[in-house]
């Protein structure tokens, strides 16, 4: 009778480690998308906050403070003190994007002004923005391949909408350097990331200004 008794209560551990397994891997899923979730709404409500500030600055000017070094915990939920907003409402894409000199101007954190770029309020000259492709939480140009000619491409910059109407794209091989092909007599945008399922090859995408206007 004890012999039997040890059995069935070592099928029960075993029972009761495999369940506590899973639920530990439930749960260590559910935090990673909690955190996930708290980042993006917490990046959003920046891209919102810039709006707000830039109606502020209208009337009463106010200073900038600079990104300052953070501790490794807080780099996950960064105040970036973006100075402008990246937007095409046909692929549901909002990005804030930060002063070129600042440590968060890189793909890893967020969209990326390419060192040659220009601004946007640069007559004839070409904003190139670069961002990740892919399925991570960075992959913020993931869905550029879905824009159809004509799109329109929003820039959010000193107090003007800069819009831009979407041209053509073209494929270059992915060597650390891009020749960017359009036409120099306009003002330009460029958006550039890595092609879909491949390592090497990248897509680039132009637009070209069509209007200004205060926002």
């Amino acid at each position: 009778m004890s012999l039997r008794r040890r059995k069935i209560s070592r099928s029960q551990l075993g029972l009761i480690g495999s369940f506590l397994l899973v639920l530990a891997g439930l749960i260590i899923l559910g935090y990673n998308y909690y955190e996930k979730y708290a980042l993006r709404i917490h990046e959003e409500e920046q891209v919102e906050s810039f709006f707000e500030q830039e109606e502020e600055v209208i009337t009463e000017p106010i200073d900038t403070e600079v990104v300052k070094e953070t501790e490794k915990k807080e780099e996950k939920k960064v105040d970036y003190n973006y100075i402008g907003v990246l937007e095409i409402n046909s692929i549901g894409l909002k990005r804030g994007f930060v002063n070129p000199n600042s440590k968060y101007n890189y793909v890893n954190y967020n969209i990326q002004i390419i060192e040659t770029s220009t601004m946007p309020d640069v007559d004839k000259g070409n904003f190139i923005v670069a961002g990740h492709n892919g399925n991570s939480y960075i992959s913020f140009f993931k869905n550029l391949y879905k824009m159809k000619s004509g799109d329109l491409i929003n820039i959010y910059y000193n107090g003007y909408k800069y819009i831009y109407k979407y041209d053509n794209y073209y494929e270059v091989d992915k060597t650390g350097t891009v020749n960017v092909v359009r036409d120099k007599n306009k003002t330009a945008i460029t958006l550039i990331t890595c092609k879909r399922n491949s390592k090497d090859k990248q897509l680039v995408f132009i637009g070209y200004l069509i209007d200004k206007v205060e926002y």
